[in-house]
């Protein structure tokens, strides 16, 4: 995975005088969260946000981590037109998952960027 600077900074303070073994998500300190330990944190966080979230704001009450997963590559596709592969890699989903969910989404950024290259064809 690549991180910018703030993900870099984020992830260097959470591992501060950690051992590099340590797991850097855990449910008591020293345990490695389990999957129902993070579908359980992520309802909470929802369910708090909810109580002061009003209109689109909300988040929707089935949500879970893999539901934030979707979203994100969705909008690296669609709103930052970043290509497949590299959502891909950052998101550690294989390019034929991307293709099989995801493909109704590429078309669009794809057509963006022929016409970004046609404009600077010179003009016969």
């Amino acid at each position: 995975m690549v991180l910018d600077r703030e993900g870099i900074a984020f992830f260097k303070l959470q591992v501060k005088d950690m051992l590099p073994e340590a797991p850097l998500f855990t449910e008591d300190g020293q345990k490695a969260w389990r999957r129902d330990m993070w579908a359980e944190a992520v309802r909470k966080a929802v369910a708090v946000h909810n109580k002061t979230a009003r209109g689109a704001a909300r988040v929707p009450s089935g949500a879970s981590a893999y539901s934030f997963r979707h979203a994100r590559i969705s909008e690296l596709l669609q709103v930052y037109g970043v290509d497949p592969l590299t959502v891909g890699a950052q998101t550690g989903t294989s390019l034929r998952m991307i293709e099989r969910a995801y493909y109704k989404l590429i078309p669009s950024v794809m057509r963006e960027k022929l016409a970004a290259v046609e404009a600077t064809l010179p003009v016969d």
